[in-house]
């Protein structure tokens, strides 16, 4: 059978007792959890004794499918969890959660080994692939849940709606996904700044067109836009261009910027079990009712939009 490994690190600011313990108590993972956030009504189960070795718990879903995980081993520093998984189909899975006391601070070490079946051989690289998003997804609500409380995330599935049609200018780029944030942050920056030098009414939504997202190669070409239906000068590097009127699969997501992944996979997942056939290019829209200069984190909302083939 293909095996396969998976890992991902981050640095919550606990220490390391705080953040073991909150690992070991299965009905605090919801709170974090990169799977449980996209159908916050499944069905979980918890036994009894959380915290001690042989504690479970169990969740069924209709876009998360159903399993359980055990919890094995706890020791200082290390951690391990047995995790099956009953639907989509059967598989079992080693987890780990390595724990480096760096003081004030602990680095979190989420790892899996596990195998699919012969005739899903292909499936192996996706698989890693997928998974070490969704562990950089969980990781990240991990570190908010502990290190403030809560976290900012929040997701929607408004459905299959239409599109209307609208003209933009904006920025177009290549980059690495990785850093798509803090260069698209600059690109909105630029078109806000010539908005208001050429006096542009900044009523309509902005927006973002993602042409290409290659999560195995970590790139993104996508363009930075405001709606504007003038004739007016532009820079080379700008572009122009129009949102034709069509169907789109519609999922809202409120709250951080750094999590609006977990409404592209909510998105993805609905689709998936819908099986509502999505376009390949571009692969989605992200727009911004709020701006986020004058916006709370917690209260930032975008609509992202999946059109349809």
């Amino acid at each position: 059978m293909p095996k396969f490994h998976v890992e991902r690190s981050i640095v919550i600011d606990k220490p390391l007792k705080e953040v073991r313990n909150s690992l070991i108590n299965f009905k605090e993972w919801p709170k974090w959890s990169p799977w449980i956030i996209m159908e916050p009504d499944a069905s979980i189960v918890y036994s009894d004794r959380q915290g001690q070795v042989g504690a479970n718990y169990g969740w069924s879903g209709v876009l998360i499918g159903a399993g359980s995980m055990e919890l094995m081993h706890v020791s200082e520093h290390a951690l391990k969890m047995d995790l099956h998984f009953v639907k989509p189909f059967k598989s079992q899975a080693d987890i780990y959660f390595t724990l480096k006391d760096n003081g004030n601070s602990t680095e979190v070490l989420w790892s899996m080994d596990s195998s699919l079946p012969f005739f899903m051989f292909w499936m192996t690289g996706k698989m890693k692939t997928f998974i070490g998003m969704d562990y950089e997804r969980g990781l990240l609500m991990l570190k908010e849940y502990l290190e403030t409380g809560t976290v900012d995330s929040f997701v929607h599935i408004e459905g299959v709606l239409r599109l209307e049609a609208q003209a933009y200018i904006g920025i177009q780029r290549t980059c690495d996904i990785k850093k798509l944030g803090e260069v698209m942050k600059e690109d909105f920056e630029t078109l806000f700044d010539f908005m208001q030098k050429h006096h542009i009414s900044q009523d309509r939504v902005p927006f973002s067109i993602y042409n290409t997202f290659d999560i195995f190669k970590g790139t993104t070409n996508y363009v930075a836009c405001i709606p504007y239906d003038s004739d007016i000068e532009l820079e080379d590097t700008w572009t122009r261009g129009k949102l034709e009127v069509q169907e789109v699969l519609k999922t809202t997501h409120k709250g951080r910027y750094a999590h609006l992944g977990n409404g592209w996979m909510t998105a993805m997942n609905f689709a998936r079990l819908k099986k509502i056939k999505t376009s390949k290019k571009p692969v989605g829209y992200e727009f911004y009712p709020n701006n986020p200069v004058s916006t709370i984190p917690q209260e930032l909302r975008t609509e992202i939009c999946l059109p349809l083939r």
